[in-house]
């Protein structure tokens, strides 16, 4: 069931080095996503205050359970759908083994608990890890990267190769550390209109920023004067400061 539902089990010799990664210590919670068989839930709750896993097969959900380790509160549901801000009360670090298919929408509901998690330790495949930790100027650099760049720190902490895991995938996977800040790197007048603007943006990666964001903003190029940013640049040479910047000259309309 775990491959039919995407699930790729880390081997003991990963699992120490990501634990080792997390360095979890005895006062702390974690919300973990993707539990599977257990292989760092039960590690982590001997270290741990309190691990509350969210595991979508009911199999495995009733796998972990049958444990019955004290400070474990399993849950079956699936990350997507459910308030995983209630399941994260404020200083509640995440940490994953996320199904590579769901990531991407899954890290986009992590920056929703930005304020209440400080931290999130997440296993990726290596090129979607790559497409959230890259800086302004490389080809990995994307609507992730810029998203996580307004509200984060992020970095690769640790590479795996396909055999670190049971069934070994077909791909290479990366574990990124995020450090949400007290802070957006820039303000913004309209938060809701900054992803939007960001997309646009990327939507056809080889156009210029110009070109991708004409038929949205009928003043763009008076605000990119003002602002002087080239529109004959494309979004990936953007930094998160920049989009900031654009986002609140357009936030009017």
């Amino acid at each position: 069931m775990g491959r039919r539902l995407g699930q790729h089990f880390l081997r003991p010799a990963s699992v120490t080095r990501l634990l080792a990664a997390v360095d979890p210590r005895p006062d702390q919670s974690f919300l973990e996503i993707g539990p599977g068989a257990g292989a760092l839930t039960i590690p982590l709750c001997a270290r741990a205050a309190h691990v509350t896993a969210v595991e979508v097969d009911p199999v495995l959900a009733e796998a972990l359970q049958r444990h019955a380790i004290p400070n474990l509160t399993v849950i079956c549901a699936d990350a997507l759908d459910i308030h995983l801000a209630a399941l994260a009360p404020p200083g509640t670090r995440l940490v994953g083994n996320l199904p590579y298919f769901i990531s991407s929408p899954l890290l986009r509901r992590f920056l929703d608990l930005r304020g209440q998690v400080p931290d999130v330790h997440v296993m990726l495949q290596e090129e979607v890890a790559r497409r959230v930790a890259s800086p302004p100027g490389s080809k990995e650099y994307g609507i992730l990267s810029v998203l996580f760049a307004l509200w984060a720190d992020v970095r690769i902490v640790l590479r795996f190769p396909p055999g670190a895991f049971q069934p070994p995938p077909k791909v290479h996977s990366a574990v990124i550390r995020i450090l949400f800040r007290a802070e957006p790197a820039v303000e913004l007048l309209r938060p809701a209109a900054f992803a939007p603007l960001v997309a646009r943006a990327f939507t056809h990666r080889r156009r210029t920023l110009e070109n991708n964001l004409q038929d949205s903003y009928p003043n763009l190029k008076e605000h990119l004067r003002l602002l002087n940013i080239e529109g004959s640049r494309r979004a990936e040479t953007l930094s998160v400061v920049e989009f900031g910047r654009l986002a609140n000259a357009l936030a009017g309309e």
